[in-house]
C-alpha cells in the first residue's frame, strides 16, 4: 500500500466526526454539480447497514492541521456478489496521493472480507468528476451501470391534480400498513436483478429506518383493502426525496404510478418542500425515468459504477 504523506494520519471514524465527514462528502458535490446532496443523515444511514462496521469498514484522514481531508468505506452490498464503496478527498488537497491510498484500504478490506468468493468491487463516480473516473480506470475499474439523479422545482410548477385511477384510494403511510407496504414491494421488484427477498427487506428496513424518513410524507394505493402501490418519502432539510415507487404488477399501466408521484408531490408542497429529488438506476428502471420526467423532473446528475473482479 502507498503510504500518507508526513504529517496525515489514519483512523476509524467516530461518532464526533459525523459533521466534518458529511461537510466533505457536500464538499465534492458542490464541487461536481454546484451543490449539496448529502446530509448527515444520510452518513448515519450508512452507518446502520448490516454487514458494515465502521471500525474496520470506513477510514478518516486527518490531515496536519487536524482537519478531516479524507474519508472512505467498503460495504457488502449484496451478500456473495458486490462491495459498494467510495473515497472522498477534499478537493484542495486533491493530488497527494490521498486517493489512491484509501482505494488501497478498500480494495484490501474487500479482497479480505471476500476470502475466496468471487465477488466484484464498485465504486460511483459522477459524469463531471474527470479525475476520479481516470484514477479508478487505471486502478482496473471499468463504468458499468449507471445512477440518474432527477430533480423538481414545485416552486416554478403548477398544482397538479392526484386523482388515482377509478376503483384506487391513495392514503398516508401509517404503522398499520408498514407489513403491507413491504409485500407491495416485493412484489413489485421480486424480478429486479438486484434484489432477493432477503435483500429486499434488508433494504426496507434501512428506508424505514432512516433518520429522514417521513412515514406521513409516504402514499399507499389501495383497492378492495389491498395495498397495490406505494412510495417512500424522506424529508432532508431543505429537499424532499421520492425513494422508490412501487406498484404490483397486476395493476401497472393504469396510471397509479403517476398518481403515487404527484400524491406525494403534493404531500412535500403543503410542507413547504418545494425541491424533490429522486435516484434510479438508468437501465433497470426506465419506465420510472419516463413517469418521473412525465411529472416534470429532469435529470440533473449521472453517477457510474465502475466495477472490477476480485
Amino acid at each position: 500500500m502507498a503510504e500518507l504523506p508526513t504529517g496525515y494520519a489514519l483512523r476509524p471514524p467516530r461518532d464526533d466526526d459525523v459533521e466534518a465527514i458529511a461537510a466533505l462528502v457536500q464538499a465534492h458535490d458542490i464541487a461536481d454539480f454546484g451543490e449539496p446532496d448529502f446530509t448527515e443523515a444520510d452518513l448515519h444511514d450508512d452507518w446502520m447497514r448490516p454487514r458494515f462496521d465502521r471500525t474496520v469498514d470506513a477510514w478518516v484522514v486527518g490531515g496536519p492541521t487536524g482537519r478531516t481531508v479524507g474519508y472512505a468505506w467498503v460495504w457488502e452490498s449484496q451478500p456473495d456478489r458486490e462491495f459498494e464503496a467510495d473515497a472522498y478527498v477534499q478537493p484542495e488537497y486533491e493530488g497527494r496521493g490521498l486517493g489512491g491510498r484509501l482505494l488501497d484500504l478498500i480494495e484490501t478490506r474487500a479482497r479480505e472480507v471476500a476470502a475466496d468468493r468471487p465477488m466484484t468491487l464498485g465504486v460511483f463516480a459522477s459524469s463531471v468528476n474527470v479525475e476520479k473516473r481516470n484514477l479508478l480506470e487505471r486502478r482496473g475499474f471499468a463504468p458499468g451501470r449507471s445512477m440518474l439523479r432527477m430533480r423538481i422545482d414545485l416552486n416554478r410548477r403548477p398544482e397538479d391534480a392526484v386523482e388515482p385511477p377509478v376503483g384506487f384510494t391513495v392514503t398516508p403511510l401509517t404503522a398499520a400498513s408498514i407489513d403491507a407496504v413491504r409485500s407491495v414491494f416485493a412484489d413489485a421488484f421480486g424480478a429486479h436483478g438486484r434484489f432477493n427477498p432477503h435483500r429486499m427487506q434488508e433494504w426496507l428496513d434501512s428506508r424505514f429506518a432512516h433518520p429522514a424518513f417521513e412515514p406521513e410524507l409516504c402514499r399507499v394505493a389501495w383497492r378492495d383493502g389491498a395495498a397495490v402501490g406505494a412510495v417512500i418519502v424522506f424529508d432532508v432539510g431543505e429537499t424532499g426525496y421520492t425513494s422508490s415507487v412501487a406498484v404490483r404488477p397486476d395493476v401497472r399501466r393504469l396510471g397509479l404510478g403517476p398518481a403515487l408521484v404527484r400524491a406525494a408531490f403534493a404531500a412535500l408542497r403543503d410542507r413547504g418542500q418545494m425541491r424533490v429529488v429522486v435516484s434510479l438506476d438508468a437501465e433497470a428502471e426506465a419506465g420510472l425515468q419516463a413517469m418521473y420526467e412525465a411529472a416534470g423532473m429532469r435529470v440533473h446528475e449521472r453517477h457510474d459504477l465502475f466495477a472490477k473482479s476480485l
